[in-house]
């Protein structure tokens, strides 16, 4: 009877054990940044987008990459890519989202048949670097319970570089590397995530120029907490009359 005993409680420690270390563990791909990108749709003009793809050293998914130009403030872009409950608006194929926990950005997406239905857990770093403000996206794995028939997904980093331009337009640059697991062949993952970063970046802009938003009496104070270990530094850059492009 000891010896079941002790069987059993060694059956349960090791699969706690194995339960926190999966949840705990985040599957990051090293991206080598020496990789060239080759050029996809090029956008000429403000407001046209500008597309890349690279392939990565050990992935069979791809890197995919977006940039546009608009003439629009940077505030009223933080403000939108800030906006947790509104990405449903405009991100790519995102069917619902939310704040987790406070400090955590939920978000499901809808497949393209046969792809089942995504969802994801996310966590936010912000940064400044040579007038350049980065949003760093990447997944936090089982923050929340798995939705019934969703595949959680593996592996999210996604990066927006904001730029403030002269003359009130701003430059934003889409990175976005995303497996979608559950067993997806790498061919449907990259035809499905190409287009991430053209029809999230062109929704963005459209919703922007129709005013969706009401930021006409916008300030950086309206940029939650997210934002505090760069608010000052980036009040100062955005008082700046002119950026350099």
């Amino acid at each position: 009877m000891r010896s079941l005993f002790l069987t059993t409680i060694t059956l349960i420690t090791a699969l706690t054990f194995s339960l926190t270390a999966s949840s705990s563990d985040v599957k990051t791909t090293i991206i080598n940044d020496n990789i060239p990108w080759k050029a996809g749709k090029v956008g000429d003009d403000i407001g046209e987008v500008s597309t890349w793809r690279r392939k990565v050293e050990g992935a069979d998914v791809q890197q995919f990459r977006g940039e546009i130009i608009i003439p629009q403030p940077a505030l009223h872009v933080l403000l939108t890519l800030e906006n947790s409950d509104d990405l449903s608006d405009w991100v790519f194929h995102c069917q619902k989202s939310d704040r987790a926990l406070n400090q955590y950005v939920y978000m499901e997406y809808s497949g393209i048949w046969p792809v089942a239905d995504r969802y994801v857990t996310l966590i936010n770093k912000m940064s400044i670097k040579d007038g350049v403000i980065n949003i760093q996206s990447t997944n936090v794995p089982d923050v929340v319970p798995a939705p019934k028939g969703m595949v959680q997904i593996s592996e999210f980093n996604n990066l927006f570089e904001v730029t403030p331009l002269p003359n009130g337009n701003t430059k934003i640059r889409f990175t976005t590397f995303v497996d979608l697991s559950g067993g997806l062949p790498s061919w449907i993952a990259n035809m499905v995530s190409k287009s991430a970063p053209k029809v999230t970046l062109r929704n963005m802009r459209d919703l922007l120029e129709d005013k969706h938003w009401d930021y006409s009496n916008a300030s950086i104070d309206d940029l939650t907490s997210s934002f505090d270990p760069i608010r000052d530094e980036l009040k100062n850059l955005l008082s700046k009359p002119t950026a350099a492009e």
